[in-house]
């Protein structure tokens, strides 16, 4: 949910960003500025920590007792390679978006 919640600001923050470029507004460029605000803060106190918590505490438990996070049951549903990229994608995009968030808007 977190992370729903931070793309989905993250998107209206680029669509604001667009359909305030090129107007003088000052209203609109503040607003544009605590919308920034708003992404910067939820990526940096929820969405990064949060998501490199979940990552790392679901593979280290995984790793002490797969039962516990990932029953063999679910093999037959779920195979390993898409566990694998449902679990660690988190953690090899946050960096990314993390760079991009910080260093896209001055």
């Amino acid at each position: 949910v977190i992370q729903a919640v931070f793309f989905g600001i993250c998107v209206l923050t680029d669509l604001s960003s667009l359909l305030t470029k090129g107007n003088d507004s000052q209203e609109q460029e503040r607003q544009l500025k605590k919308l920034i605000s708003l992404r910067d803060w939820v990526m940096a106190v929820l969405a990064f920590p949060v998501g490199v918590f979940v990552v790392t505490l679901f593979w280290s438990i995984y790793i002490y007792d797969r039962e516990l996070v990932y029953p063999k049951v679910l093999d037959n549903f779920i195979p390993a390679w898409l566990n694998h990229g449902m679990v660690s994608k988190v953690m090899q995009t946050l960096p990314c978006i993390n760079k991009s968030v910080r260093h896209r808007f001055p």
